[in-house]
């Protein structure tokens, strides 16, 4: 653990024991008074009444009145408050004491009964002292411990501090007096030019704040004198010590209209977007806790307005609570939002009080009905529902559009992206829309978007109105950079964030170069199933505005629903490459089938070409054969040396003449019936002559092999209707074929008639 920490716990450790010695005294003071008799009131120690009070204690009913001064009692002068307390707690409970009090220079008689100062009594006065001043230092403290950026931490915890040790000790100084009373003056007139040091720092640069010395000192000594003038008159002539009380509330009211003078400077000179949400959400809170208070003490010291200083200290805790949220808060959207939410939320609370007020002082009392019947909260209650949720929408329309301005319409283009980001097209077509229209609508002057595609991570950058090199190459290195520091949890930075936020301190110097680079003042990162997978780069609005809460709200919404149409239109788009691809393969095989069917024709028409070709020198060898084999012939031309081998020669060729003829015309009828171009020319043909040519030929194959070839045709089978050819073809096809394969026995061709 280093130095640093240690400090730091050290310094927590000593501000919480003191703290605790401070509440646990108040606390043991306390409890001695609580369930005991008291004068209806409660006195400092010069005998002036304290300005505390709750609606039903007596002194409240009877009307003393903060500042009057006690002189007597039944009759008896007394010199301090601890007399007055203890004559009341030996008196019987509600025992009426009469007392005679200075006012303004005159004497007054007031009879007022005693009380018994209860628990809940504790609580609503000087409990809510403890317990406010108890979350001004922890809430001042924190920014302190958690080592805020902004110089102003200290002042804050200083202040906080006076603050605390001011609250938690007004039990003690209005009824013990343990403590000196210097302790508690000093805290009440310091906490004022705390308020401005503060307000200084809040407000000035580094350079600017060098000049600002000469005024610290100046308001730290008014502060000085006023706790000085304070102590010295407490005990003297009460008219003087009544004014400096006076110019001690005058002055923390002052240092209020400083404080918030010094932010509305500030807001007018030029600063950034996160700057500009912390001192309006300080001025919120400035206004609501730090000047209502102050200027409520103000109005009952000075013009003796019936303003309880307990119920003052109810709107005080946002003081504190403004300042410290805006100094750890580092988001400027979410610095907007409270500041939205809080000035919507004040304005609702304020108008439901006005009506609550018109109904008690105005309408109960024209329909009989006053403050005291319990039929105006049930009526005021009824009220509430039916007005809160018009209220709150009227309130919070107003605020948008005189607060929150927007130069654009976020339902129109939250429509107008949700109808594009639902169609399904290319990655690129689809961003170069989205993009365009964003900087239409919301008027920026540069949009860029960076996205990887698909599971490759191709990289896809799309720009309107940018120049210069193509930033694709960023892309990589900033989804590895964002999910190393922020994961996926964090949806968008802003420039101001890169700069101050303690949570980039790891990355500022590349998260601001990258803001450099892309020109951007707002990055939106793009997430598909927890992975960053790009991002939305935004440049200046060209207004000069900066982005509010619900412009980061709106766009992270439309990167939601970007990145899963970017992802489906990859998908698309690998699909539509796929069918591409499919179908240049398509036509590929369409065109190469087209050329092997040419080539099949050609084929074919070489195979009939050659077969018509062939027959005819067959058909001439084979008629010539047959005419030197007939036996006539040969005896008439031929000497009676022709035969033997010769003879077995001429029968070879004639009968391999005969098979080839035969072969060339079934290839040809085949390559006929291929090219689609056969023909059958049906006829009446005699059965029996066909019948006889393929004797022959069976005879001439068979050629003295044990085979017997036998034709039996039914007498009623003479004539028939075919295409002779072909039947002719097939027949001896199946001849041949029997021929070849038997070796021996019988090969019958029979021709019946079937009815």
């Amino acid at each position: 653990m280093d130095l640093l920490t240690w400090q730091r716990r050290g310094l927590l450790a000593v501000v919480g024991f003191l703290a605790f010695l401070v509440v646990a005294g108040t606390v043991v003071s306390s409890s001695q008074w609580i369930q005991q008799p008291f004068p209806g009131f409660f006195l400092y120690g010069n005998l002036t009444v304290a300005p505390d009070f709750l609606p039903d204690w007596s002194g409240n009913r009877e009307g003393i009145r903060f500042l009057d001064r006690v002189v007597a009692v039944n009759g008896q002068k007394i010199t301090d408050s601890k007399t007055l307390y203890d004559l009341v707690r030996q008196s019987p409970l509600r025992s009426p004491f009469r007392y005679i009090v200075e006012r303004g220079g005159q004497e007054l008689e007031l009879t007022i009964p005693s009380g018994r100062f209860s628990f809940h009594d504790w609580l609503l006065s000087y409990g809510i002292y403890l317990l406010a001043g108890v979350g001004f230092l922890a809430i001042g403290f924190t920014p302190f411990y958690l080592r805020s950026s902004s110089p102003a931490a200290a002042p804050l915890f200083i202040m906080v501090s006076a603050i605390f040790f001011w609250f938690s000790t007004t039990f003690d100084f209005v009824t013990t007096q343990w403590l000196p009373k210097e302790a508690r003056i000093f805290a009440f007139a310091l906490t004022p030019s705390a308020g401005i040091h503060l307000g200084f720092l809040l407000t000035r640069g580094s350079r600017r704040r060098r000049g600002y010395l000469p005024y610290l000192i100046l308001v730290y000594a008014i502060s000085v004198g006023l706790g000085l003038a304070y102590s010295v008159t407490f005990y003297g002539r009460p008219e003087a010590w009544h004014w400096v009380l006076r110019l001690g509330y005058g002055y923390s009211c002052v240092a209020a209209l400083v404080f918030l003078g010094l932010l509305w400077a500030e807001l007018q000179r030029p600063a950034s977007d996160l700057e500009s949400r912390r001192l309006r959400v300080i001025s919120f809170g400035a206004l609501l806790g730090f000047f209502i208070p102050t200027f409520g003490t103000v109005l009952a010291s000075f013009f003796s307005w019936e303003i309880p200083y307990n119920l003052l200290l109810i709107p005080a805790v946002f003081f504190p609570l403004s300042v410290a949220y805006a100094l750890l808060k580092y988001s400027l959207f979410d610095l907007d939002l409270v500041l939205k939410v809080g000035l919507s939320r004040g304005a609702l609370t304020g108008a439901l009080l006005l009506v609550y007020v018109l109904l008690v002082a105005l309408v109960a009392p024209l329909v009989g009905i006053y403050g005291q019947d319990p039929l105006v909260p049930l009526f005021f209650s009824v009220l509430v529902v039916i007005l809160f949720n018009p209220l709150l929408r009227g309130i919070e329309a107003a605020v948008d559009r005189y607060l929150f301005r927007k130069e654009y319409d976020p339902m129109q283009l939250q429509t107008e992206a949700g109808a594009l980001v639902k169609t399904l097209s290319r990655p690129r077509a689809l961003a170069e829309k989205i993009v365009k229209l964003i900087a239409e609508r919301v008027n920026i002057d540069a949009v860029l978007l960076l996205f990887r595609v698909g599971d490759g991570g191709r990289p896809l950058a799309v720009a309107v109105d940018r120049q210069g090199a193509s930033d694709e190459d960023v892309l990589a290195s900033l989804c590895l950079l964002w999910g190393r520091q922020f994961g996926t949890n964090k949806k968008g930075v802003s420039r101001d964030e890169a700069e101050t936020d303690p949570a980039c301190r790891g990355v500022r110097a590349e998260l601001l170069e990258v803001f450099e680079r892309l020109k951007a003042e707002l990055l939106i990162s793009l997430t598909f199933e927890e992975e960053v997978v790009g991002f939305v780069a935004l440049g200046t609005k060209r207004s000069g505005r900066g982005y509010s809460a619900d412009d980061f709200k709106l766009f992270c919404l439309l990167a939601d629903q970007l990145a899963l149409a970017l992802q489906n239109g990859a998908l698309f788009e690998e699909s539509e490459r796929t069918k591409e691809q499919y179908q240049i393969l398509y036509d590929e095989s369409q065109t190469l089938n087209q050329r092997l069917i040419e080539v099949d024709r050609q084929k074919k028409q070489f195979v009939a070409n050659i077969s018509h070709e062939l027959r005819t020198p067959i058909s001439t060898i084979l008629g010539y054969s047959e005419v030197l084999l007939d036996a006539s012939f040969s005896e008439v031309l031929l000497d009676a040396s022709f035969g033997g081998d010769a003879r077995a020669v001429l029968e070879r060729v004639v009968t391999n003449g005969q098979e080839l003829s035969h072969l060339m015309d079934s290839l040809f009828d085949f390559s006929r019936v291929e090219t689609g171009s056969t023909t059958v020319d049906v006829q009446q043909v005699n059965i029996r002559e066909m019948l006889h040519s393929l004797e022959i030929m069976a005879t001439r194959l068979i050629k003295g092999r044990p085979i017997r070839f036998r034709i039996e045709v039914e007498p009623l089978v003479e004539v028939i209707e075919t295409d002779p050819k072909k039947l002719q073809q097939i027949l001896m096809q199946l001849l041949t074929n029997a021929v070849k394969f038997t070796e021996k026995g019988e090969i019958a061709l029979e021709m019946k008639s079937r009815s």
